[in-house]
């Protein structure tokens, strides 16, 4: 269904209003009863004309595939899709469609990111182990990430070769992501300590800024998962987790990984200033 939901942006604007505007029921496009009363979602003008309050006003967007009422996911990934835009969404599901309403001011977003969700669905996640064919590419993902330290513990002025050897180095074993045989994601799988430590596995990842919010770190994640059991590790532990990289932590969490330990001030972003880093870990 998200394939083709075919979101589009309605012209009209509403007000979600409560009892005192119930006489304007007949003029309301969706009506709940609940245990305070009745509420209604109005026209603009409507409310304004019942003495209903004026705000906050939302804009509708329609998902225009047919939904079945026992479907599973559509009202899901919708919510996580706007979550990572940080847009508030209220889904009012029809018969045969589902209705999102979102703040005004976030509308034209709220559509791209629904357009972009839908888009990709469709785009199947191709992850394999990298070759030296793929240190460009790799190259490509990872350059703008050091670059930017704002996540690494890596010296934003790292030359490329240092940067592959720091990625492809070692004992790590390296894996690309691809859709439409273009390489849009990377992570590396190793173990985290030596000796006793050497049952919890350790990985990274990096993501193209073009594939970035359209769910391919989490198919790595997925990825590096199997791929750790397989190996024989019985947990996965991330040793530091900016804190302030906000996106990371919550797709950790998502994925069921807690928060182990956090080191206070061990970060020094170029924009917050000195954050907490986190130590993040899973049993497999």
């Amino acid at each position: 269904m998200i394939r083709q939901m075919a979101p589009s942006l309605l012209p009209d604007r509403y007000v979600f209003a409560g009892p005192e505007a119930a006489a304007a029921a007949d003029r309301a496009i969706a009506t709940v009863r609940e245990a305070e009363g009745l509420s209604l979602i109005l026209p603009v003008e409507v409310a304004a004309e019942f003495g209903a309050p004026s705000g906050p006003i939302m804009r509708q967007i329609t998902l225009n595939v047919t939904s079945a009422l026992d479907g599973i996911g559509l009202t899901a990934a919708v919510a996580d899709a706007l979550t990572r835009e940080g847009i508030a969404c209220n889904v009012v599901a029809g018969l045969n469609h589902d209705h999102v309403f979102v703040p005004e001011e976030d509308a034209d977003r709220a559509l791209s990111a629904l357009e972009a969700l839908s888009r990709d669905a469709g785009e199947p996640t191709a992850i394999r182990p990298a070759t030296e064919a793929d240190n460009a590419e790799i190259a490509a993902i990872l350059m703008p990430v050091f670059r930017a330290g704002d996540t690494y513990t890596v010296d934003p002025d790292i030359s490329e070769a240092d940067a592959l050897a720091y990625w492809t180095g070692g004992e790590r074993q390296v894996f690309v992501a691809e859709r439409d045989g273009r390489v849009l994601g990377t992570y590396y799988l190793v173990r985290n300590q030596k000796g006793g430590g050497s049952h919890v596995a350790n990985a990274g990842f990096a993501t193209h800024s073009d594939a970035r919010g359209k769910g391919l770190a989490r198919a790595m994640l997925a990825h590096a998962e199997d791929a750790a059991r397989q190996t024989g590790f019985r947990a996965m532990q991330f040793n530091f987790v900016v804190a302030s990289n906000t996106r990371a932590v919550t797709t950790w969490e998502r994925a069921g990984y807690v928060t182990a330990g956090r080191l206070p001030e061990a970060f020094r972003h170029p924009e917050h200033g000195y954050v907490d880093a986190l130590v993040m870990m899973k049993r497999l």
